[in-house]
Parts: structure tokens; sequence; C-alpha cells
């Protein structure tokens, strides 16, 4: 008999406990259902949820050689040229943003009360839940991106600042040899205006920088044929992500150093790994012994997340972020919205309980 009782004893405190899960469910099931009877008003409001935005800066170089790259060891006396066209890229930075979106998982309806206070609620443009009784804050405008089209500025082969005896030579050793004795001839000029050695000495300031220029560029331009010109430009592309779930060594995205960014299946390119850690939240239960109350509006406890991006061996991103779809639903019961004046704040972005007045 004493077994019995305690089975029977042991029986009963589990039906508690699952009956007290099931009045939670309830609660929520109450406010995320959208069936509602024809003209009967409603409130609908959205928790967020958080998109990480990644924008990858990359590196591209272009090499190209000049034609008269085999003699520039005999004319300039350099073995620093690029022989062959060939274009690379490299990673130059990673950072990462986040913007939050309206959780479809976490919105819910319900219907106002003349005896509540719940009746001016503020959500964003998304719908996402702001508070009661305030103003949302401005939203951030993304400034719009304008897309320049790219144009062929490649110009025709200049003609070259040669004298008729190269020109008709016909050979491409004797114009090497013509461009490489104009280098020379310019650098004694640039050499003359620095120095007052010249019989015409610019006017004024102005006019001097502009020859000065002038030679600069003419060098620069004649010399390229010899060592070959690089061109580097920056790129930039983004990934968003909306994690569900925590994120171990998976791979973001893979560098080519001939194809730039590739995607994650290319094996092509270098991997690269993106963990997405949040933190563990210890729940505290509930006491059995306390009463119940009916819910009205919900926040989030946004959990702590670690995101961390890297090679597998160098962590090239590193930082913590508040992730609202990682934390917990937590409810506001109906007898704080019978408070004349009550005003609650909420953060849009993660969600969480800013402030009660």
């Amino acid at each position: 008999m004493p077994n019995m009782k305690h089975v029977i004893k042991e029986i009963m405190k589990k039906l508690f406990y699952l009956s007290t899960l099931l009045v939670f469910s309830l609660m929520a099931k109450s406010q995320n259902t959208f069936s509602l009877t024809e003209g009967e008003p409603a409130l609908i409001y959205s928790l967020p949820k958080t998109e990480f935005c990644i924008e990858i800066e990359t590196e591209k170089t272009v090499q190209k050689p000049g034609v008269f790259y085999r003699y520039s060891e005999r004319y300039l006396a350099t073995n620093k040229v690029i022989t062959e066209g060939k274009t690379t890229y490299r990673l130059k930075s990673i950072n990462v943003k986040t913007r939050a979106i309206a959780d479809a998982n976490r919105t819910y309806s319900f219907s106002p009360s003349t005896s509540l206070q719940t009746s001016r609620l503020s959500v964003n443009s998304q719908g996402i839940l702001c508070g009661v009784n305030v103003v949302c804050e401005p939203e951030k405008t993304a400034n719009p991106t304008i897309e320049i089209p790219v144009k062929d500025i490649t110009k025709p082969d200049a003609l070259l600042p040669l004298g008729e005896e190269y020109m008709m030579a016909g050979s491409e050793a004797k114009l090497a040899e013509g461009v490489a004795k104009q280098i020379y001839r310019v650098r004694e000029s640039r050499l003359g205006l620095l120095t007052a050695d010249t019989d015409k000495l610019p006017a004024d300031g102005e006019s001097f920088k502009t020859m000065l220029d002038g030679l600069n560029k003419m060098e620069r331009d004649l010399t390229e044929l010899f060592v070959g010109k690089a061109t580097v430009e920056t790129q930039s592309q983004t990934i968003n992500i909306i994690p569900t779930a925590a994120l171990n060594n998976q791979v973001l995205f893979r560098l080519s150093a001939f194809k730039g960014i590739v995607a994650a299946d290319d094996l092509s390119g270098v991997p690269f790994y993106i963990n997405i850690i949040p933190a563990n939240t210890t729940s505290v239960p509930a006491d059995p012994k306390l009463k119940f109350e009916k819910s009205v509006l919900f926040y989030v406890l946004p959990a702590s997340t670690q995101l961390s991006i890297g090679d597998g061996i160098n962590t090239l991103y590193s930082d913590d972020f508040l992730v609202p779809q990682f934390g917990k639903t937590v409810p506001l019961p109906e007898s704080l919205f019978k408070q004349q004046h009550i005003k609650v704040r909420i953060d849009s972005q993660t969600g969480r309980l800013l402030s009660i007045e």
C-alpha cells in the first residue's frame, strides 16, 4: 500500500507539470492564430530575427606585359618586368552588419480591449513590435546603391614620339631602342627643369607643375611599354545569412586566386569558414504554486552569440551579437496594461524589453 500511494503521488505530480506546459502553449497559441471572425478588429505584430550581412572585400590585380618587355634588361637595365598577362585576387577585409526582419514564427495577433492600454501598439514599417504608447525610433535608411556601367576605356595604341629613323625601321628591336632613348630624353628634360638648367623656365608655379606632371606621365607611359602595367581594383560582395541553428565550421565562401569569390561548393577556391555559436541559457523552472495570468504581449530575451570567420587556421573576424531567434519568448501579463498611461519600449532590432514606465 505505501508503494501504491507513492506511485499515485508521482503520477499526479507529472500530470500537474503537463497541465502547466499545456497552459503556456495555449497562451502562446491564442496569440498566434489568424483565423479571426470577419469584421473583428485585430492588432498584429511580429518579433524580430537577425539577418547577418557579411561584406567581403577583395583586391583584384590585372597585370599586362609591355610590348617591349624582352628588351627591358638591354635598354633599361631592369629585369623586374611583367612577362605574361594575368588576373589575381586576394582577400582584403571582412565586415559584418546586422539587420532585423520580421520573424514569421513569432507573429502574433490579438483583439484590442477598451480596458487595456494596448490599443496604441507601435510597430515599424516591417510590422516589428516597438512598444505600447511610444513612438518608434526613426529607421535607418540605406543609401541607394547606384550601379555605374563599366565602360571600356582602352585606347588604341598611341603613336610613339619617335623620329623617322625608328618608325621606318620595321624592327621591334629598333623601335624598343628608340623608345628607350626617348625615356632618357624625358628624364634629362625633367632634371633640367628641376635644376633650372634650361633656357626657358615656366612663368609661374602652376605652369611649372603642369610641365612636370606632363613629363612624369610621358615617362610612365613609355616605361610601361617595357616593364608592363598593373592595375588594382577593390571589389565588394555581400553574403546574407539568417541562421536558425548554431553553425560550426560551415563553408561560407571560397576564394580563388584567379576567379575571385566563388560558390561554397566550388573546389577551385580556398575555403573560408563561419561559426555562429549562441551562448547556453539556463532556464528557471516555473513555480507550480504561482497563478498563471493571461498574456497580452511577448518580447524576446535574445541570446548572446559569437560569430567568427576564418580560413581554418587564422581567425579573420570575430564579434558578439544579440540574436533574437536563439533567445526565449517572454510574456507580458494582462494586468500590466490595465494601468493608466503605461509605456512599454521594445528594441525592434533584438526584441528585448527596454523599459516600462
